[in-house]
């Protein structure tokens, strides 16, 4: 059902704002977006992370200036849960693709399956599927294999926390795991096989969460649906969104300088749960909750010049020991209004 055949409105009159939506199997993410899109009538509506079309599960959307954030949630870590099926290969590494029976014995041995899984654990370099959006030489994999071309690997350094077995009832691994960003866990169930000897391909996948997000928090695609107006009372804030992120409140000076896109000293941070370290990301609120910026802290001595972004005065210096914090804004996230 379409809930929404009219125009899309203008961004001004919509909800910024996170959706945690639970996608159907057999969806792309940009399906997704485009049935949100719909539904809220807006057009800046993006998602955080692609999920195959096999996959169900947590997939979170940004609307209007919240897509300002996207990238600050692409980098968390997930967790996902599905099953790996034993005995056979896949041309994309999963159940989507051709699969070609191996015929080699599978284990019996549960314990030979955990000791193969644990092999996979840590900082290590992934190959990625050859049916996947990577890009080698300015042309995805994809699309070197629907051409019938020889599709060059592409590796990546990835972090695995988590891959643990569930439940083995012979062919198929239940399992579930925890990765870091940009984990094929197609990839992961292909390399199993290859360690097992026996071949495997993912048959069935759903991701849990993303950081603190968490599936049970989200609405199903199909309920917002058949329920449209359900999204605004749905909907995260940015700030809300940003939670994992240390937050500080500063001066009214301080704050419409930032508006312009000036940065300001740990001077003018007058309400914190800590003094953030240099390089950390920090969410930037006002008095009522409202995220105003991210920004990120650099160290400098004192006396240092340290000029502004986009001009204006050079900052006073607060001093921590011999060093001080400078924050530059990385993303205005309010709305400048021009005062």
């Amino acid at each position: 059902m379409e809930p929404f055949t009219g125009e899309i409105q203008d961004e001004r009159f919509g909800m910024d704002g996170v959706l945690l939506i639970d996608k159907p199997r057999g969806m792309t993410s940009h399906d997704v977006v485009d049935r949100v899109r719909k539904i809220v009538r807006m057009r800046r509506v993006g998602h955080t992370g692609t999920l195959d079309p096999l996959a169900t599960g947590l997939l979170i959307i940004c609307m209007g200036r919240a897509t300002r954030i996207s990238r600050f949630l692409t980098g968390l870590p997930k967790e996902y849960s599905g099953t790996i099926r034993l005995g056979a290969i896949s041309s994309t590494y999963d159940a989507e693709g051709a699969i070609e029976e191996q015929g080699k014995p599978l284990p019996e041995d549960r314990g030979n399956i955990e000791a193969a899984m644990a092999t996979q654990l840590g900082l290590r370099m992934q190959t990625a599927p050859p049916y996947s959006a990577v890009k080698v030489r300015g042309k995805k994999l994809y699309e070197y294999a629907r051409q019938g071309e020889e599709v060059p690997q592409k590796h990546r350094r990835v972090q695995i926390n988590r891959f643990e077995a569930m439940d083995y009832e012979e062919p198929v691994l239940r399992f579930e795991s925890r990765v870091g960003s940009g984990t094929y866990i197609r990839s992961m169930a292909h390399d199993l096989g290859l360690q097992l000897g026996c071949g495997a391909y993912l048959e069935t996948l759903r991701r849990t969460s993303v950081g603190s997000f968490r599936v049970d928090e989200s609405v199903p695609l199909s309920t917002l649906m058949e329920t449209p107006e359900l999204w605004e009372s749905r909907v995260l804030t940015v700030a809300e969104a940003l939670a994992h992120l240390p937050r500080v409140t500063i001066a009214p000076e301080a704050e419409r300088a930032l508006m312009h896109g000036r940065g300001f000293t740990s001077q003018d941070i007058y309400e914190a749960e800590f003094l953030p370290k240099a390089s950390d990301l920090v969410l930037v609120v006002n008095d009522s909750g409202t995220a105003i910026s991210i920004v990120q802290g650099e160290i400098i001595k004192p006396g240092e010049a340290e000029p502004t972004p986009g001009g204006g005065p050079t900052p006073k210096v607060a001093t921590k020991g011999d060093r001080a914090l400078f924050f530059k804004p990385v993303s205005v996230l309010a709305q400048n209004e021009g005062k």
